[in-house]
């Protein structure tokens, strides 16, 4: 990587009228349009003709093969010094900003031309989403291995960078000014033709600023034959797609299309293809899973079908063979399917009753027993209180060493609750947490909520038994729920001494809980698990997402659609698309598709506009307000979503491998689908995908509202407040995409996107007064997608939003009188 490209000097403001925007004129949407219609306002979208002075800052290079995906922080950059100089103690009014991907002339030089940058075309480089950061004197950025899971705005990267204060933060004359500020509105192949400014009297405010950083996701879509230098800007202006894995577009043949697919990162045969269409590269592996009920029967469709898979049920949620008979039976009074029953002794039966009618009981206290494979033994038994009950656990393991459980994980950086067993007693942990060293972290320690009954060894086994109770003593303690800990996944390790260190071994074990000796417990079918593996089953990882039921109706509650609609985003075992095979470096391309050595080159760059910030005096109000972020996602805690093909057509929708296939008497539209015209295969056919968000938003009066969608199918999004039963229209973002005409604007690639932004602010510039959202007002989102002949992973439908926490009914800010 070459070295940082020098930052360039603010620029004088021009007279007005002059329009020196670094992307050209801008489009600007109002709050309260209907869908369907143009919501476009005049705004005035020239940063110089307002007066507002600008700096030029370069990221490091960015080099790429064909296929490659780039994403990755490129460090920290230095603003320029006459800024930091001029700004040292002050603070910066940041009135918007502009970001373009530009070659460099002379290529390799710090000392560049700015006259001679080229514009990289976003069908050459697409620009998924960017992340980026501006610090100061009193800030500094942070990176964290293992990010708050909830915390979606890394988009699902491993490791998240934040900007952090440092001490001398608080210590300045006005402590409330922000130390540093984050820039992440409509960043993706929207971000150059989007608009990124605030009405007049707000903007960023930064106290001090001396660098910025940016951590970008690019994906190199430009075929080779074309050309990747900057005399190669006017050949095969008209873009067609190049080489693309199998699964791309679902594996429907390439129709004439303006965009490549690997924009939206299919998952292949050298990372996560799914066996349709890579049956001998163990790149996608499913498995079934089992689950046991604290009482009842299994859901509909989820009762075990035969007497193997209830065998195979009951020693995959851990009961040892060694300890288990097997039976059948045809009994009508007992549990139909699959049920065990433990004995006295400790050893079990499982059984298949074929014509079973009754149920499990909901039988207390619940008990399990399981040994991990570094010789842990946990066991386990709740009382039947489900609020005010109690846990005993017995611990044992080798007595010269410390040893140790972690509930409800498979790995360390799900963090979980810990229990640390030694000669002294035990200690209660949250597992990595402490930053970078995460996957080694002996995290925070937790108050003792524990009582020790006895801590003995015999044999050279420690065995220690305690209780506590169910309800965890804070958010870091585990709280159990005995009508879902049926199953129990836990870690365990063993150290090499008796000091709490990094540990020798360590294996992921589950624990599953019984009913009472003499009772049955039933297991069910649990659906399926699957892995994501590199080629021939290596380096395999699994998840599932935080993917959330639809909104309930209940103030307060969260709600969306991605669940009910059974998208393949929220597991592993159905994942075909999207950012987990999307990682740095990766190539997203089949193992035998070649990507070439021929690199493209160039930098990410950005535009910040800026302005003198004049402090409050005695009764005049400040210069600019700040305008903080608010960022909420139309798909939940998923990070981003899939947008299924409407019909299926072999081969089968990968994520929706059981779904049937239609033809032009029988329609079986994918969930989320509505069709017009004569589908599936009329002229006039048309479908659309739809996903719906509900949450609720406190206190606020927004300003900037902007939307996060990717080409080629986006519609558009819309953002609701729901407080009085009829909904009302916040903000309607309609896409504008290109038409081709490159010759005569350089952005106007055909089929890449424009999001105009929702603002509101003073009638002066056109625009409508800011809404103020109350304590608790319920908002929902709704996103569209088109997706009538094929359908796209990776799809996002994020708000990225800016507003100040003023009621301008009753008190009016003086920038919107």
């Amino acid at each position: 990587m070459m070295a940082v490209l020098p930052a360039l000097a603010a620029r004088p403001p021009l007279a007005p009228g002059a329009a020196a925007n670094m992307n050209g004129a801008y489009v600007v949407a109002t709050g309260t349009s209907a869908p369907g219609t143009d919501p476009v306002v005049l705004f005035p979208d020239s940063y110089a003709s307002k007066g507002h002075e600008y700096f030029d800052v370069y990221a490091p290079e960015i080099a790429t093969h064909y296929g490659e995906n780039f994403w990755t922080d490129q460090g920290e950059n230095p603003l320029p010094d006459h800024i930091v100089q001029r700004f040292k103690g002050k603070t910066m009014a940041i009135t918007g900003y502009e970001q373009d991907q530009v070659m460099v002339s002379p290529m390799g030089s710090p000392g560049i031309d700015p006259a001679k940058d080229v514009s990289v075309p976003i069908n050459w480089a697409y620009n998924h989403h960017y992340m980026g950061w501006m610090t100061g004197e009193h800030s500094e950025m942070k990176y964290l291995a293992n990010p708050d899971p909830a915390d979606v705005s890394a988009h699902g990267s491993p490791a998240q960078w934040v900007a952090v204060d440092r001490p001398s933060a608080s210590l300045r004359a006005d402590p409330s000014i922000p130390t540093k500020q984050m820039f992440s509105e409509g960043n993706g192949g929207e971000s150059r033709k989007s608009f990124h400014g605030y009405p007049a009297g707000f903007a960023q405010l930064i106290d001090s600023p001396t660098h910025w950083h940016l951590t970008p996701m690019q994906l190199d879509t430009r075929p080779r034959a074309c050309g990747v230098t900057p005399s190669d800007l006017h050949r095969c202006v008209k873009f067609a797609p190049s080489t693309e894995p199998r699964q791309a577009r679902y594996g429907r043949p390439v129709r004439a299309s303006n965009y490549s697919a690997i924009l939206e990162c299919p998952c292949n045969s050298r990372f996560g293809g799914d066996a349709a269409f890579y049956p001998a590269a163990r790149t996608k592996q499913v498995a079934r899973k089992y689950t046991a009920l604290g009482g009842g029967v299994c859901a509909a469709g989820r009762a075990l079908q035969t007497a193997a898979d209830c065998w195979r049920a009951a020693v995959g949620l851990g009961l040892s063979p060694r300890r288990l008979a097997n039976a059948t039976a045809s009994d009508p009074a007992a549990p139909a399917g699959c049920y065990v029953v433990q004995h006295a002794s400790g050893d079990a039966t499982v059984t298949f009753n074929a014509a079973g009618g009754g149920a499990c009981p909901h039988a207390s206290p619940r008990r399990g027993d399981a040994t991990s494979a570094v010789g842990v033994r946990f066991q386990l038994s709740l009382d039947s209180a489900p609020a005010g009950g109690n846990a005993t656990i017995i611990l044992s393991g080798p007595a010269d060493v410390w040893f140790g459980v972690g509930l409800r994980a498979v790995q360390m950086a799900d963090q979980p609750y810990t229990l640390v067993a030694s000669a002294s007693g035990v200690v209660e942990r949250q597992i990595g947490t402490c930053g970078s060293e995460a996957e080694h972290c002996p995290g925070d320690a937790l108050a003792p909520s524990l009582t020790l009954h006895s801590n003995t060894v015999a044999d050279g086994v420690r065995t220690l038994v305690l209780s506590r109770p169910f309800r965890g003593a804070t958010a870091k303690h585990y709280t159990f729920d005995p009508s879902t800990d049926t199953v129990l996944p836990f870690i365990s390790a063993i150290g090499s001494s008796a000091t709490f260190a990094y540990h020798a071994a360590h294996a992921a074990s589950s624990v599953l809980l019984l009913a009472p000796p003499s009772l049955p417990t039933c297991l069910c079918d649990g659906g399926t698990t699957g892995q994501l593996c590199e080629t021939n089953g290596t380096g395999c990882v699994s998840f599932t997402k935080r993917c959330t039921l639809p909104y309930d109706g209940v103030p307060g509650h969260e709600g969306g659609d991605l669940l009910q609609q059974h998208n393949p985003t929220c597991t592993s075992a159905s994942y075909a698309g999207g950012l987990r095979c999307c990682g740095h470096r990766r190539i997203l391309l089949d193992a035998d598709q070649d990507p070439g050595t021929e690199l493209l080159r160039y930098h990410m760059k950005f535009r910040f506009w800026f302005e003198e910030y004049s402090p409050p005096n005695g009764t005049a109000a400040p210069s600019h307000y700040d305008l903080p972020r608010y960022y909420y996602q139309t798909e939940g805690w998923a990070g981003e979503y899939d947008v299924p093909p409407a019909f299926r057509r072999d081969p089968p929708i990968p994520g929706y491998p059981d779904w049937p296939a239609s033809n032009s008497t029988a329609l079986h539209l994918t969930p989320g689908s509505t069709c017009t015209g004569r589908c599936p295969d009329g002229d006039d056919c048309e479908c659309i995908h739809t996903i719906t968000y509900h949450w609720q938003i406190s206190n606020v009066s927004m300003l900037y509202a902007g939307g996060h969608c990717h080409a080629p199918s986006c519609i558009g999004i819309e953002l609701w407040k729901n407080d009085t039963g009829v909904p009302q229209l916040l903000c309607n973002q309609t896409t504008r995409y290109g038409s081709g005409e490159v010759q005569k604007d350089k952005f106007d690639e055909a089929g890449y996107l424009v999001l105009p932004p929702c603002l509101w602010g003073s009638k002066r510039e056109r625009l409508q007064p800011p809404i103020f959202l109350a304590e608790g007002t319920p908002i929902f989102s709704v996103k569209r997608n088109r997706n009538t002949h094929t359908g796209h992973y990776g799809e996002m439908a994020s708000w990225q939003m800016r507003g100040v926490p003023f009621d301008t009914a009753t008190r009016p800010m003086p920038a919107l009188a």
